[in-house]
């Protein structure tokens, strides 16, 4: 069975596109043969990952831009000769609004019988075209799938049924490494500090703004703190300016983009996690922390199942960062190598395994493509 996932934001290292990677690591590429389109120019590390099994990466730009946000009916044309020249037996879009539909037209021209649309969060930074769209979205797709039920509820309504795909995680790979947090702290100059990390795209949805004025408040009680951010993105350059403005240049890391597996190190050398999103479908990284066994503090706007283990705490953002940071403070640090084990039983119990997740896939694409095949 040949498959093409569609993406509409980057492939990059962000959580949609780990979350495809590691599906693809899991599903047996001699049943799906899984291809990819992204509208960007794919990190080198990434384009290998993406076609170790010898399957298509397809990158539509145009003078570095993305062609759909440039050029949308070019690249509706371009995407029907990819998936016509493919002959793919279904087609599987990952998004967060109806714009999906551009691509899911495609793959309805082009007589594609299962056309899926994969909600990937809970809210869109499109929200007037999302609603101009939304009627006419859903007669291009077949199938619909949710990466948790706020974000299905959210694209196609909370009396429509869809399926959910976890997000799923390797839980040995994200463990606790007493060995590399040694390495990592020593690297990062982190021995003798109170180490607060946060893994995500620089823009509104993360809210960095918020995130650096809670730690500013932790440092003024604790000065052996240090904030360590992981991502890049379009509110970076005025989260440096609030950073320098606050005289924390010192005491905050902003790290780049890291490929997951070097995430998933460094994740070692942390005491815990702040993560005050405005909005989220199901939270990939969630999952990544609490395998490892970091305490999480997070917006109470993100789903309570993401709350896998006792790690979790949900806080409201109307509070204020003066109320996060005592909560945080308040909270003590649990013994990570202690417990390990029962971290990486919840997840599991939890179904965020991501070998019995990519099992699960791989079974449902082939039941679909035989239900297409008997019509």
């Amino acid at each position: 069975m040949k498959v093409l996932n569609i993406l509409t934001n980057s492939i990059n290292y962000n959580g949609v596109s780990m979350s495809l990677l590691s599906y693809y690591n899991f599903i047996d590429p001699q049943k799906v043969q899984l291809d990819f389109v992204a509208p960007n120019q794919v990190p080198d590390s990434l384009k290998k990952a993406f076609t170790k099994n010898g399957n298509k990466l397809y990158e539509l730009t145009e003078n570095g831009r993305k062609l759909h946000q440039r050029r949308p009916l070019k690249y509706r044309r371009e995407l029907s000769k990819i998936i016509a020249k493919g002959n793919y037996d279904a087609v599987h879009v990952h998004g967060s609004n109806a714009t999906m539909l551009l691509p899911l037209s495609a793959a309805k021209k082009q007589g594609v019988k299962i056309r899926i649309a994969h909600s990937r969060n809970s809210n869109t930074d499109h929200p007037r075209l999302h609603k101009i769209l939304r009627p006419f979205f859903k007669h291009f797709y077949t199938h619909a799938f949710a990466c948790g039920e706020e974000a299905g509820n959210w694209l196609f309504g909370k009396n429509h049924k869809f399926t959910i795909v976890p997000n799923g995680k390797d839980v040995d790979f994200f463990s606790f490494n007493p060995e590399m947090r040694a390495l990592y702290r020593k690297k990062l100059h982190l021995e003798d500090q109170l180490a607060i990390g946060h893994v995500g795209n620089f823009n509104y949805q993360k809210n960095h703004e918020f995130l650096i004025e809670v730690f500013c408040e932790i440092h003024k009680h604790n000065p052996n703190s240090t904030l360590v951010l992981i991502g890049a993105g379009t509110t970076e350059e005025a989260v440096k300016n609030r950073i320098k403005t606050l005289g924390l240049e010192k005491n905050i890391q902003i790290l780049g983009p890291l490929p997951s597996s070097e995430t998933a190190k460094i994740l070692n050398a942390f005491d815990l996690m702040v993560f005050p999103s405005r909005f989220e479908g199901f939270p990939n990284v969630l999952i990544e922390w609490q395998a490892n066994g970091l305490p999480c503090f997070i917006s109470d706007v993100i789903t309570k199942k993401v709350a896998l283990t006792d790690l979790v705490h949900f806080l409201p953002l109307d509070k204020g960062c003066e109320y996060w940071a005592k909560k945080i403070l308040d909270t003590p640090l649990p013994n990570r190598a202690k417990n390990a084990k029962n971290y990486q039983k919840a997840i599991r119990q939890g179904g965020y395994d991501i070998k019995e997740n990519a099992k699960s896939l791989e079974n449902l694409y082939l039941k679909l493509h035989q239900q297409a095949l008997n019509k």
